[in-house]
């Protein structure tokens, strides 16, 4: 009679200790923490929204619009727009309209327009995020960033403000030979982080970008046993041998 005290998997195959499975990792992102990221189901409201003029003397247009047109409330789009002066060149908010969300921009030298939307979203501290920006064709020419700020102190004047800590950008044109798709993640650093979209170019002429949709979901991971198929065609988990015994059944 074989002794089976030792052994770690029995003759049917069932594990006789833990930690001998063998799993597979499987990540997904998923939720929806950006309101109406969708521009066909926006409609025409974007033009309608809260629309802040930067102040010409902003060291940072993008901090100067979330600070002055601060956003009390999750999941509501507001927007922000640079006009003509000493700092910054002219251009008008984002609106949208027949599925797009379009954005303006014109260089003017030595300046740059900037024209965004910001929503502050409803996140748990600590978790990853993806961001997900989908444009179609575009002949505009210029640059759209998708940046992630949240909320913080100035060290220098103590005057509350927001940090960046996450950026990334799509370049136009996009044409047929170019994916019109732009993902990123990260890591909230507060419940009340606020994604930016904005666009800007060094093109003198007038351009117009349009994206379709944005989303941000909750990165999630999942431990899945794996299964082989044996000559007969059962299924059964695949085991491992633990190094520090051995399958002797003497």
């Amino acid at each position: 009679m074989k002794n089976t005290r030792g052994q770690q998997i029995t003759e049917r195959g069932i594990a006789q200790r833990s930690g001998l499975e063998i799993f597979n990792r499987i990540t997904t992102f998923n939720g929806q923490f950006v309101n109406w990221g969708d521009a066909f189901s926006y409609a025409n409201q974007l033009g309608s929204d809260p629309d802040y003029t930067v102040n010409n003397s902003a060291a940072d247009p993008h901090v100067d619009a979330l600070v002055n047109q601060e956003q009390t409330v999750s999941g509501q789009w507001m927007r922000y727009h640079t006009a003509a002066g000493s700092n910054y060149a002219s251009t008008t908010a984002p609106t949208s309209g027949s599925g797009y969300y379009n954005f303006n921009g014109q260089f003017n030298s030595p300046n740059s327009s900037y024209g965004g939307m910001y929503q502050m979203m409803s996140l748990i501290e600590g978790v990853k995020y993806e961001i997900e920006l989908t444009t179609p064709i575009n002949t505009g020419t210029g640059v759209l960033y998708i940046n992630v700020y949240t909320p913080a102190t100035n060290q220098v004047t103590g005057n509350f403000t927001y940090k960046l800590y996450s950026s990334s950008n799509i370049g136009y044109p996009v044409i047929r030979t170019r994916i019109g798709n732009v993902k990123s993640t990260f890591t909230a650093f507060s419940s009340k982080d606020i994604i930016v979209i904005y666009f800007t170019t060094l093109e003198t002429s007038a351009q117009t970008v349009t994206i379709t949709s944005v989303s941000v979901k909750e990165k999630e991971e999942y431990l899945v046993p794996i299964y082989a198929e044996d000559i007969f065609g059962n299924s059964h988990k695949v085991l491992r041998i633990a190094a520090d015994q051995t399958i002797s059944d003497v």
